[in-house]
């Protein structure tokens, strides 16, 4: 019975999602803040619950990601990081080593 609801919740996430990318853009906002705004209501932290479990709501979530870090990378372009020059690289490595500091071995 787990799975059925599984795909319930997936489907309640997905609806949410297409109302947004039709309705946002209509309103002139960015489709990515209405995946936000989507998630906030139907998330856990409202007095409606949409989604019942919270291991199918955490694996939706982990799902969002992905999916929205492959979008990013499809509109990354090498040129206009290439343009930006070390210094920003610099700081994304600063950033990067200060979030992991167990990830680069010291000798």
């Amino acid at each position: 019975m787990h799975e059925i609801g599984f795909i319930r919740d997936l489907a309640c996430v997905m609806l949410a999602a297409g109302v947004v990318v039709v309705v946002f853009p209509r309103l002139r906002l960015p489709v990515l803040l209405g995946y936000i705004v989507a998630g906030v209501l139907i998330g856990p932290h409202v007095p409606w619950r949409f989604l019942t479990d919270q291991k199918t709501m955490q694996s939706i979530a982990n799902l969002g990601v992905v999916l929205l870090l492959f979008t990013l990378g499809l509109d990354f372009n090498l040129r206009k990081l290439r343009a930006l020059g070390a210094g920003v690289m610099l700081a994304a490595l600063r950033d990067l080593l200060e979030e992991n500091p167990g990830s680069v071995p010291r000798e």
